[in-house]
């Protein structure tokens, strides 16, 4: 996987701290892309927020589209960070064969944890517009790319895998498919409608009593309808079984 963006760290070319510096202008530009989008960006803007010269970001990132990766790269790698441990447990409960009620709550873990993400790491306002805008198909291709390989792919993978599980069907199924993405947009009404939310809840904020509430309706209603899916599973596999044991029928001869 190609990577645009440079990463210089020492202190070359009269820039004092460069991770310092570098960290500044990231900051800058997730704002600005969020807020404005990659078009409505210019390299002046991004330079002028984080407080440095245009020669500076230059130095730093050759292009905008050179910040703009290394701005995916920063978010995959804080996502990544929070998201690891859950993502690796449930991968370790699919890889043993473990039952029902331990891949049900695998995933709701996922979840659970990924909620506390949206609403507990300090930029993730700044995050959602930026990470919305390159989930509707904004700025450079090699920004969607990278979120899909170093996150979006292993956890679908894995939830996949368990909701094919539940229904007995594969994980790469598109009805399994379309059940897994289902569930996980349950979230995405908090990530991408987050003002909407607040306003029919009447919150002005989430608090940590009303975040364990959140976590709480999420992880019951996920498991409903993924042990839902088992009941389906056991219908299905007692029709097969009956099928199967009917002796063939044999036709009259004409």
């Amino acid at each position: 996987m190609a990577v645009v963006a440079r990463h210089r760290h020492s202190v070359e070319g009269g820039y004092a701290r460069g991770e310092e510096t570098r960290a500044r202008i990231i900051g800058a530009a997730v704002k600005l892309f969020g807020q404005r989008g990659f078009d409505g960006s210019s390299t002046r803007d991004i330079a002028t927020a984080a407080g440095v010269n245009a020669p500076a970001l230059q130095y730093y990132f050759d292009n905008k589209e050179g910040v703009f990766v290394a701005c995916v790269e920063d978010i995959v790698k804080r996502i990544w960070e929070y998201m690891s441990q859950v993502v690796e447990r449930a991968e370790q409960a699919v890889a043993r064969e473990a039952d029902d009620e331990e891949l049900i709550e695998a995933f709701c873990a996922i979840q659970v944890q990924l909620v506390e993400f949206m609403f507990t790491a300090n930029e993730a306002e700044d995050w959602r517009l930026f990470m919305a805008r390159i989930q509707s198909g904004e700025g450079p291709a090699a920004g969607f790319r990278l979120v899909y390989q170093c996150v979006s792919s292993r956890m679908i993978k894995v939830t996949s895998t368990i909701v094919g599980r539940m229904l007995g069907r594969p994980a790469d199924d598109e009805e399994t498919l379309i059940r897994t993405m289902t569930l996980s947009g349950q979230l995405m009404v908090f990530q991408h409608a987050r003002r909407s939310m607040l306003t029919k809840l009447n919150w002005d904020e989430v608090d940590a009593g009303r975040l364990a509430l959140l976590q709480k309706v999420i992880r019951e209603h996920t498991g409903w309808l993924l042990r839902s899916m088992t009941a389906v599973r056991s219908i299905r596999d007692t029709h097969g079984r009956r099928a199967s044991s009917r002796p063939p029928v044999r036709r009259k001869k004409q």
